[in-house]
Order: structure tokens, then sequence, then C-alpha cells
């Protein structure tokens, strides 16, 4: 059965430190900001986040000093630049950095959603990413023989995602792309979402069936500063503030009162 919690954060109770969370979203869209900020406020730290391809997500843990590794297969603020948080982490060597290729990560994700101790995937043998990556590494495939990169399952403890919409029984309903967030559902061990509103239950119509999730909290403006379509747009003013600031805290991004 679903649970509802309070509010997002309530998520911090379910979240130990040392944690691995998958961060759902893609780039400034439906990021979790407000389940984020509830692990932050409940003081969780040594993390190991996954965010497929992170923005602000990234940012702020990384000003919050929540981050002990991070997988991605890539880190901006879009159409803003760099992102200046992750660079410094980058340059500095403050955090242990595992890059990825996205047919990687899909793949690595995917094996663990399948129960599978590995899965091929399409990035080139020769790529740089496979020499600096300890869990891609290139093999014969059995049928052909052709050198072929393997990506070892990721584990996943923790999926935190955000969504338009959770109807009363707990299947989420996404508008537009869903991203990776159906299967870092299937693949986390606790799937945890925050959604905008209550539609109508539609079940042949939910982008994640209630079977993957295991908790939902109501956080109309969760995704903010990221979009949330149809509900939220991207706020532009509070992306491009973090994109020029040279000294990066937290509170740059809570909502002013």
């Amino acid at each position: 059965m679903v649970r509802t919690l309070p509010s997002p954060a309530a998520v911090a109770e379910l979240i130990p430190s040392g944690a691995t969370v998958a961060v759902g979203g893609t780039g400034l869209n439906r990021k979790p900001m407000a389940l984020l900020k509830g692990i932050v406020a409940g003081g969780i730290r040594d993390l190991n986040i996954v965010s497929f391809l992170g923005s602000v997500d990234v940012e702020y843990l990384l000003a919050s000093g929540a981050v002990a590794d991070l997988h991605s297969a890539g880190v901006s603020l879009d159409g803003f630049g760099l992102a200046p948080a992750f660079r410094a982490a980058r340059q500095q060597q403050s955090i242990r950095f595992f890059e990825w290729s996205e047919a990687s990560m899909v793949a690595a994700v995917e094996a663990t959603a399948r129960g599978l101790p590995s899965m091929p995937c399409s990035t080139a043998p020769g790529s740089d990413v496979v020499k600096h990556n300890p869990s891609l590494g290139v093999y014969e495939d059995p049928p052909t023989g052709t050198p072929t990169v393997f990506a070892t399952a990721l584990p996943i403890d923790i999926a935190l995602i955000h969504a338009p919409a959770a109807d009363a029984h707990g299947n989420i309903y996404v508008d537009g792309d869903l991203g990776l967030d159906g299967l870092l559902a299937r693949a986390a061990k606790t799937t945890i979402v925050s959604f905008e509103r209550h539609p109508a239950a539609d079940p042949p119509l939910a982008a994640i069936s209630r079977l993957w999730i295991d908790a939902v909290v109501p956080a109309v403006g969760g995704s903010w500063p990221t979009e949330c379509h149809p509900d939220a747009l991207v706020d532009l003013g509070a992306v491009a503030a973090w994109a020029g600031s040279k000294v990066l805290t937290p509170e740059m991004l809570e909502r002013a009162s």
C-alpha cells in the first residue's frame, strides 16, 4: 500500500546518511527540490547521488555539503552554462565523481531493475568514459564476438521523483517526457514521489504504476525552480542568479517569503 507522507520534510526520516539516492527529472525539468530540501533540513549527509542529467538538484546538494559520491551523465544549467558548484567540486576533488554516458547509465539502472548483474550498452568501446568508470568494461558479445561495453548494475536505495499528479491509489501521472523516472522507480528499493495535484484515478493512463511507488507527498511547487509541465514553468531568474553567483549557498534556492 502506498503511504502518504505529511510533508516533504518527512522524507528525511526514510533516508539514512550514506544511502544511494537517485534524483528524478532531467536538466531543468521536474527536479524533486522540495524532497531534496527535506533531506538537507534533516541533516542527511554522505549521500551517493545518482542524477542522470543534473542541474540545480546537484548544485543544491553540493552547496549543502550532502554529497559524497556523484553518478551522472552530465551536470549543467542548460542555457545558463556551467553549474558552478559542480565545477568547483570537480576542480577541488571534494567529492568522488563517476562519469557515465547516457547509454551506459540507462543500462546500469535497467540491469538493477531487471535483477541482472550487468547489461550491454551502445557506448563506444574506445570511449574515455569506459577507461575512467570502474562500472564499465569491454567484453566480447557472446553470440557475435563483437567487443561491447557492459555496464554493471547500479544499486539504488531511494528514488526521489516529482510529478504533476498522483491519484488516491498512488499511481503517478506525468505530462511529457518521463525521462529515466519510470526505470528509477523500478530499480530503487524505495520510491518516493512528490506531486502537484490529485487527478481522478485513471490507472491505464498512469506513467508509473502504484506497484513501484512506496510513498507520495503533496508538494505544490515542489520542483521549483525547475519546470513541472503543465503546472509550473522554470524560474529563469532564479536559475540565472545561481549560475552567475560566485558564492553559492543553499539559501539561494529557497523561495522568498
